[in-house]
């Protein structure tokens, strides 16, 4: 029997071809008895059904499935994290190291998963604030990782690295990446930063081609506090992205600050998820 009552679906954007794996998600629930609400973004690939918001999904459902790529499950993720509702990723996109359930025999998967024979996994999602004077003026979530750079231009910059108030490193260099251990195989790894085991409670602060030969990543524990101090003065405008989707202006003297959220995001896999044999998969180890 079933532990979930209702089930929203959010659907890439823009994915014309998911209308099918769409259909065949909501037969899958109607045999559950599962009652299903689609995001509006995916209302044209359904036009009889009423379509919500994602907040009303995380208000209505207790389970979301995503039908994308690691993308739109991101996306998810950071506007679901505050109702507690699990994601299930069913992969249309192409690396997949989140959305592992495939499309052409997943719904055989997600009835599994449906009925309770799952893997349920808790990750942590980052929680960014941009200071002013002490002052909050922007924040948002990122659950692969946050991302300090000048703004529209390739340029470097200075800054301090802060952490629990203790000023660690100034660095030179195009950037700072603040990664999850879910965001360690994402834009930190194609800048040499190391792969963490997704349940590992870490945060990894990875520069980003760095102007000194001793700058090497740091990983540090999830319940510090990492603090940015951008300060360089040919650099006025600066820019603080979340998972490559949120943008932030920043400035000279502001303060980025980046901690670890109380709540998890919970992804439930299929019981034959092994995230070893993924990174061998996706990465071509042989």
């Amino acid at each position: 029997m079933t532990e979930f009552s209702t089930a929203g679906i959010i659907v890439k954007q823009g994915d014309d071809g998911a209308a099918q794996t769409l259909r065949d998600v909501l037969n899958a629930l109607e045999a559950q008895s599962i009652d299903a609400l689609i995001e509006k973004s995916a209302q044209p690939l359904s036009d009889d059904m009423t379509a919500v918001t994602l907040s009303e999904i995380g208000e209505r459902c207790d389970l979301a499935i995503v039908i994308g790529g690691d993308g739109t499950l991101l996306h998810a993720a950071r506007e679901l994290v505050d109702y507690h509702v699990p994601l299930v990723g069913i992969n249309r996109g192409r690396l997949g190291f989140l959305v592992d359930v495939p499309p052409n025999d997943g719904m055989e998967q997600l009835t599994h998963i449906l009925n309770g024979e799952h893997h349920a996994e808790q990750r942590i999602i980052l929680e960014t604030r941009i200071l002013r004077d002490g002052e909050c003026i922007n924040t948002s979530y990122s659950f692969n990782d946050t991302v300090v750079r000048v703004k529209d231009v390739l340029q470097i910059m200075d800054f301090d690295i802060i952490i629990d108030d203790v000023l660690v490193t100034h660095q030179r260099a195009d950037g700072l990446i603040m990664a999850t251990p879910s965001g360690s195989t994402a834009y930190s790894l194609s800048n040499g930063g190391p792969i963490v085991g997704p349940t590992i409670d870490a945060v990894i602060l990875q520069p980003i081609c760095p102007h000194t030969l001793t700058s090497r990543p740091l990983m540090v524990d999830a319940s510090s506090v990492v603090r940015v101090h951008i300060w360089d003065d040919n650099v006025m405008e600066a820019q603080v992205v979340c998972d490559g989707q949120v943008y932030m202006a920043a400035t000279l003297g502001d303060m980025v600050e980046t901690r670890v959220k109380s709540q998890r995001v919970t992804l439930l896999h299929p019981t034959t998820y092994d995230y070893h044999r993924i990174l061998r998969e996706k990465l071509n180890w042989g």
